[in-house]
């Protein structure tokens, strides 16, 4: 039940306004990090948009989060993490 409701936050978080800031940038950039190297094609991830994006951001949340590395609100971070993501693109 656990890993269902941090998927849910996740992806929930990534749908969600800036408002929230992450606790811990280090944490951010770490989804950030595991994003982009579970997706070494940055144009392909890119071009999946916002839905694509999310649900690669969401698998490392719900991967970090469930390995104890992420200690704030995984909310937060992923949300953080995929607005990063989404500039990188251009958006």
């Amino acid at each position: 039940m656990k890993f269902a409701l941090v998927i849910g936050a996740a992806v929930l978080a990534l749908s969600m306004p800036a408002a929230f800031a992450a606790e811990n940038p280090a944490e951010v950039a770490a989804v950030v990090a595991a994003t982009k190297a579970a997706n070494p094609d940055n144009a392909a991830l890119c071009k999946s948009g916002p839905t694509g994006i999310s649900t690669a951001v969401s698998a490392q949340v719900r991967t970090l989060a469930m390995a104890g590395k992420i200690k704030g609100n995984p909310q937060a971070v992923g949300a953080e993490a995929g607005q990063q993501i989404g500039k990188g693109c251009g958006g």
